[in-house]
């Protein structure tokens, strides 16, 4: 009975451990990825070129060396698929802004000190100036921060989903193997 009980749960785990070993879905040959192996945290990251491997193993043309080099999946903790580059417009325009803005009030209070701006018989104080020629130089600054956003791309990465759940194994003390089931809810 005892027998019985073992081989059934090895052959529950088998199947998984079959599904698992098959590469996620959308990721074909050609497509780039960025993998992050077990304990080696964000530092760890090899980026490639998704090449054919066997059914338990990711093979990759890494980056810049043309090696390429297979990683098995059991020691996988993250797998992110490039969805291409995308440009930083958005980014550069906020930032061409604020910097702007920062030169602009800079340049008034440089400019007109603590007496503020005197025109005819009106007195604008510094503050103010300081405020107008923040706007001023936020638009200004906003033409070539979109430009440099634009031209400056980033590529973008997705998460390829785990599995809910990972087998493990190690030797066991009496000669055999432990298995370990970890199922996520």
């Amino acid at each position: 009975m005892r027998r019985l009980i073992r081989l059934g749960t090895i052959a529950l785990m088998v199947q998984p451990l079959a599904a698992w070993s098959q590469a996620p879905s959308g990721m074909i040959p050609g497509s780039r990825i960025r993998i992050t192996e077990f304990g080696t945290g964000h530092g760890g990251r090899r980026a490639g070129t998704l090449v054919p491997a066997g059914a338990d193993t990711v093979a990759l043309m890494l980056d810049g060396s043309g090696v390429a080099m297979a990683i098995p999946l059991a020691g996988i903790s993250n797998i992110e698929m490039s969805r291409g580059l995308k440009g930083n417009a958005a980014a550069g325009i906020g930032i061409g802004f604020l910097a702007g803005a920062g030169v602009g009030a800079l340049a008034a209070v440089i400019a007109f000190g603590s007496e503020g701006y005197t025109s005819g018989s009106d007195t604008y104080p510094t503050g103010l100036v300081a405020l107008v020629w923040a706007g001023i130089g936020g638009v200004v600054g906003m033409v070539p921060g979109g430009l440099i956003g634009a031209h400056s791309k980033t590529e973008k990465w997705e998460e390829v989903p785990p599995p809910r759940w990972h087998v493990s194994g190690r030797a066991a003390r009496a000669g055999g193997l432990d298995l370990a089931l970890q199922v996520r809810f």
